[in-house]
């Protein structure tokens, strides 16, 4: 078996290093770990890149973190800190437990970086494609005030209220997705393979058609001969509004026309303005200034138009301008917010205020979106049943109309 350097922190505090001889490198890792040293680094003895110079490489091992991922982590974390466990033996922990590849290999090197005196934010702060700004300025806060452990009860239970409204808005979607695509496929289906072989026999009749089979076989037969086209410009469209929307000016326009729309664009305004909101209160309730916290606040909006609209009040504000008035001159934010906004500046609690708007639009939000997806069933039903309707009466008109003439 292939023997191996390694250097690393025991429980002691003490620096110490040596070499084992092991199958692999997570066989030293786990042998290191049961004779209660953090290892740092781990190589072979023959020089051979191994764990340590793996773990110092500039992205973490390869997958993806997802929001699910996170919000289990982040559970784990505060409930490992509020039981007294230092953050040494935290991560270990974490990471022995940990199955994202990603993540496990992120742990690892965050765990190097507090062994060498980093504070958990500065650890967090190396990742950014893992933990979003919030959550790190978050930790960052409840470190400075000595509040770690609330503030990690409070990112775990707002990820995991986020990870089951998401969920809520998936299996509220599910069936209307379901019907619309059964009945597309169906639609399609009948116009591709079954009016062409109607179109053959009504060839033979050598009579005018009524309008719906003219206007039928018009769209059959444009379809079964330019159906690639169609796909070909619908790949295009797609990914020319993808690429535009990942340009600055494109997603403010897009966020623009998607606030514009009817029932989902304000439905959206709400969503984000709430974020914004409670968001803004939980960082000043962690002690981060009010001028801070919305520059924080505005990357979690995900609507460029009230993210440019909150730099505006951001920079009103530079000149001491008040919140809520700055808010207002924007002309982007309702009308709840800014007088909310104001009362809470007069009063001094600012960040209860704005709890109490993000409460309010949450509930209307979920109020609303139950209503429109109750609305969506029946529509699509009837659209989809009024569509199919129309191909078979269009279809079967000419066989009336030859039994008519016929009798």
């Amino acid at each position: 078996m292939p023997e191996y350097s390694y250097r690393g922190i025991g429980n002691d505090g003490r620096r110490v290093s040596g070499r084992l001889i092991a199958e692999d490198e997570r066989a030293v890792l786990i042998r290191l770990k049961a004779d209660g040293i953090h290892p740092g680094h781990i190589a072979p003895a023959s020089g051979e890149r191994g764990m340590g110079s793996a773990l110092h490489r500039g992205t973490p091992g390869g997958g993806r973190v997802g929001s699910g991922d996170l919000t289990v982590f982040s559970r784990q974390l505060a409930n490992l800190v509020r039981g007294g466990l230092p953050l040494m033996r935290t991560f270990a922990a974490l990471t022995e437990h940990t199955e994202n590849p990603r993540l496990k290999t992120a742990l690892v090197r965050m765990q190097q970086d507090i062994n060498s005196g980093k504070a958990l934010w500065e650890a967090l702060e190396q990742y950014p494609g893992i933990f979003p700004r919030l959550y790190v300025s978050m930790v960052k806060a409840g470190e400075a005030s000595g509040q770690l452990h609330s503030t990690l009860q409070w990112l775990a239970e707002y990820l995991e209220k986020d990870q089951a409204r998401k969920t809520q808005i998936r299996g509220a979607l599910a069936y209307p997705i379901l019907l619309v695509s059964i009945g597309t496929l169906s639609v399609a289906l009948l116009i591709t393979l079954v009016v062409p072989k109607f179109a053959a026999v009504f060839e033979e009749f050598e009579q005018a058609l009524p309008a719906p089979t003219v206007a039928l076989l018009s769209v059959s037969g444009f379809i079964s001969q330019w159906w690639w086209a169609v796909a070909v410009c619908a790949v295009i469209t797609v990914l020319s509004v993808k690429a535009y929307a990942r340009t600055p000016q494109g997603r403010f326009k897009l966020d623009a026309l998607k606030m514009k729309m009817p029932i989902f664009g304000k439905l959206g305004l709400k969503a984000a303005v709430s974020r914004f909101a409670r968001t803004t209160a939980t960082l000043l309730q962690g002690g981060i200034s009010l001028f801070d916290s919305i520059s924080i606040a505005r990357d979690v909006v995900d609507n460029e138009v009230l993210a440019r609209a909150a730099d505006t009040a951001r920079e009103g504000m530079r000149e001491g301008e008040s919140f809520a008035g700055q808010l207002r001159e924007t002309g982007v934010f309702p009308s709840l917010l800014t007088n909310m906004a104001a009362v809470g500046e007069e009063t001094g609690d600012l960040q209860s205020v704005l709890l109490t708007v993000a409460d309010a639009y949450d509930v209307e939000v979920e109020a609303t979106l139950k209503s429109v997806v109750s609305l969506l069933e029946p529509v699509i039903i009837v659209t989809v049943g009024s569509v199919i309707g129309f191909v078979i009466l269009a279809m079967l008109l000419p066989i009336f109309q030859i039994n008519l003439m016929g009798g």
